[in-house]
Parts: C-alpha cells; structure tokens; sequence
C-alpha cells in the first residue's frame, strides 16, 4: 500500500530509453495527481506528537471536492507504530535525516512517514475500489469473472481477439478497435509467448506459430530483495498490540467507531540512500562503476523499519530494520515449457547473480547493523542481536546469510520493456504498442525499462493513465 514517486532523473532516464520526452517529471506529474486524490494526515488520530513531519502538497489533488480529483484514495496512516518512532530516531543517526517534503516531489532521499494507498476511515483503496468500481457505474465495461485467457487471436499480425476459458467453456472475445494485455510481470510474458510473440527459438521449439520474433519478451527481468537484521526491543508496537487478547476488544472498537488505533495502521517510516562514502570503500571497482551509472538523485538503498510480537521476560517486540538493493544489475527471465496457459510460466529471478547486488547488499546490511548500535536505540534495545545473530561477523557468513534469507519485495519489473527497438531487446514502444504487430498493447509493470527506486504502484497508476489518454487520442 505504500505510495511514492521515483526521482526527476528516473523519469527522464526512461523517457531516454524510449525516445520520447513524455515520460519525463514534468510531463508524468499531471497523470500522477490525476489518478490520485490526496487527503491530509489526521493529527489527531495520530496523536504521536515525535511522528510529526511537513510534505508538498503541491504535486496532489486534494480538492475537497472528491470528484474533481482522481479515484485513487491516498493518505497517511491514522496510527504510528512506536517502535517506528525509535527508529527514525536511529537511522538519522547514521546519517538519513527527515525528509521535509516527502517522497512525491521527484526526490527520493532521507526519511519519511509514507503515504498510503488508503481512505480517510483507514480502508485500502485499491485498483478495483477505485478504478474498476468507478467504471462499472460510468461505463458498460464488462467484466468475465472466473475466467482464463490463453491466448491472444491474430489475422496476420493484426490482434483481432482473445480467446478464453469460462469453466468448461472456451469461446472467442474479438476486439473492434484493438486489444490491452494487463496480466502483470510473470503472466503478460507467457501469454505473449503462448500468442506466438517472443524468441523465435522457443516458439519453435514448442510448436508455437511465430508471429512476430521478439527476443526481448520474458527477459530482462529485474525485481529488487531485502533482507532484515532483528533485535528484541521493549516498545510498545503494531504486533505486540495486536497480540494482547486483552487489547483486542478496544482496538477492534477503535477501529469500528472512529477509524483510529492500530487496526487504522497501514504502512510506516521508510529511508533512501546513496551508501555513504565509508560504505562504498569495500565495493568492488566493478560496482563502483555500475553505480555511477545511475542518475545522481537515484538511491542505491531503501530502509523500512517494522516489527513482529516479541516473547521472553522484557522483549514485547521484534524489532526489524531491513533493506533493499534498489537498483539491481541481475537479470532474471520468464518463459513457457508448453503451449498450454495451464502450465505456469518458467521464472527465474536471477536474484543477485550479478557480484554487483551482492556488493551492495554486504554494504546495506552493515548500514542496518550501524543503525542498530546506535546509542539512541540503547534506551530501548533488549538483548543480543535475534537474527541473523552475533555468529555472523565476517563477509562470507554476511553474505551466505543474504544469499539463504533474502527475500522479494514484490517490485518486478521489465519483462516485456518498453523502448526504441525490438532489435535493442524492446517489447514496446513509447506508447505500449507491441513492436511486430497490430492493435496490441501491454499496460502493466512488465513494459517498465528498468526497475523503478523503491515502490512502484504510484508509477504504475500514472503510466495507465497516460496509455489511456494515448488510446483516447488515437496514438
């Protein structure tokens, strides 16, 4: 649920790689503020007066007027967890000071409360609550439920159709004007590649008819990891809250009647960084190289505090600080082991098999670590180190450890990318028409050209609304 913007370099980086100025800052932040509707945070809900912070409201609709503004409800938390106060007390000590504007400005770095995907009484507002709730009231979209696609039709490389299952039944849903392929980063590749667009090699060697021979479909995957160091802490939390049944009446009852307490929590304090001069003398010449490729306003790094109930005299929480490696250089892949859309797509994530991941990933943890000892958690911290443990000291343990525990972020990104030419590994162009054919377009996470710094649900909303106007105008 958490919402941000990348940075001003990002957006102009992607409108380089495709060759057209409307993806830069300037000319995506109208399609950001018109897909959301932001609604200011209620201090006195919140009532946490170390938990205060100052944002641009600028770069939102917030008009009262809620249908002058987009469907997308955005807005702060109406309960901060304590054990996050403690953390950002923590993690401006090592050098990540509040961040006075928030992370919706084109700037990504230091650290904030985050917006959320959610609605002044604390519900999530999601892309069915808002778009697709909105349309079926305003429109005669209709939707199939319980049904399965498992192909794309063609008349020569002209998309005429669908073809889906519903049940027992399979049928043929044609399409007038064109056809809009939103199954995400996994399934938008293999449903390509089952409709004949992809390695000509693969199709091939499933029998597959090639209609267009795109060798960039199911590659370039990239999805950020994180990784977590834990320590018990004695501050009150959102897990050890909700773990004392005899709170549980009262915060359910908060929630129900003013939308408040721990149950009206979503989302928390989050931080970015380019890793600081003392952290990068352990990188390899290799990655120092790779990260200098990167705008400057790109951070290397992302931070998320949040915790866990705690057990044992004097821990009531498990304090968790991780990391993500935001900007990774590993390449993973999606394709197909059959024609069959009931088979699922072959996915390799290729998580850190570039040596550069793993560079930063050693540099990151030892960030959290320096967090943790800070002499300002000491009030707080309870014991030795939870996990991975005071054992893993050298390197090698550090990064056999990240290697055995990292985990995905659910940020994948680039399997059908969008850019210039299908010959540079293209899927898309600027418009999100598939190079080869007619009529098709791909609008999900899989056309993104590289993985967006830190949360991309925010990107994605504006790149949707920005198809649409291109659809409405006939590009």
């Amino acid at each position: 649920m958490c919402y941000h913007r990348a940075t001003k370099s990002t957006y102009q980086r992607w409108a380089d790689a495709v060759g057209s100025p409307s993806y830069t800052w300037t000319n995506l932040l109208p399609y950001f503020i018109k897909s959301s509707h932001l609604t200011p945070p209620n201090w006195a809900k919140r009532n946490t007066p170390n938990a205060t912070f100052s944002y641009d409201p600028t770069v939102f609709c917030s008009s009262p007027a809620a249908a002058s503004c987009g469907p997308l409800q955005v807005s702060y938390a109406n309960w901060v967890d304590p054990t996050n106060t403690w953390f950002s007390v923590a993690l401006a000590a090592i050098g990540l000071a509040k961040n006075t504007i928030g992370f919706n400005s084109g700037v990504l770095s230091g650290a904030a409360y985050t917006t959320e995907t959610i609605t002044p009484d604390a519900i999530r507002s999601s892309s069915e609550s808002s778009y697709l709730a909105k349309a079926l009231q305003q429109t005669t979209l209709k939707v199939y439920n319980r049904t399965q696609a498992s192909k794309i039709l063609f008349s020569g490389t002209k998309a005429t159709g669908v073809s889906v299952t519903t049940g027992t039944l399979t049928y043929a849903l044609s399409a007038r004007k064109e056809v809009i392929l939103s199954a995400g980063v996994f399934h938008s590749p293999q449903l390509l590649l089952l409709s004949g667009i992809g390695p000509q090699a693969t199709l091939n060697s499933l029998s597959i008819p090639v209609i267009a021979n795109l060798p960039g479909v199911g590659q370039n995957l990239q999805d950020p990891i994180f990784f977590s160091v834990q320590n018990g802490v004695q501050s009150p939390s959102l897990a050890s809250e909700l773990a004392d049944p005899a709170r549980q009446a009262t915060i359910l009852q908060q929630y129900t009647t003013t939308q408040s307490g721990p149950f009206s929590s979503a989302g928390g304090y989050i931080a970015f960084e380019k890793l600081p001069a003392s952290s990068r003398t352990s990188l390899s010449p290799r990655t120092a190289s790779l990260l200098a490729t990167l705008p400057a306003d790109v951070p290397e790094v992302e931070y998320l505090a949040g915790s866990f109930a705690g057990t044992g005299a004097g821990v009531t929480t498990i304090g968790d600080l991780s990391a993500v490696v935001l900007n990774p250089f590993s390449r993973g892949s999606v394709t197909i082991s059959s024609a069959s859309i009931a088979d699922k797509p072959v996915v390799d994530m290729g998580w850190l098999s570039d040596p550069a991941d793993a560079d930063v990933a050693l540099a990151a943890f030892k960030r959290l670590r320096q967090a943790w000892n800070a002499t300002a958690l000491g009030a707080v911290k309870v014991g030795p180190e939870v996990r991975p443990g005071a054992a893993v000291q050298s390197d090698a343990d550090i990064l056999s450890f990240i290697r055995a525990n990292a985990i995905q972020i659910w940020h994948a990104s680039a399997t059908n990318a969008m850019g210039k030419s299908a010959a540079a590994g293209a899927v898309v162009d600027w418009r999100a028409k598939v190079f080869g054919v007619d009529r098709l377009r791909v609008v999900d996470a899989s056309v993104l050209p590289f993985a967006m710094p830190g949360h991309p649900q925010a990107t994605i909303y504006a790149l949707a609304e920005k198809i649409a106007d291109c659809i409405l105008s006939g590009a």
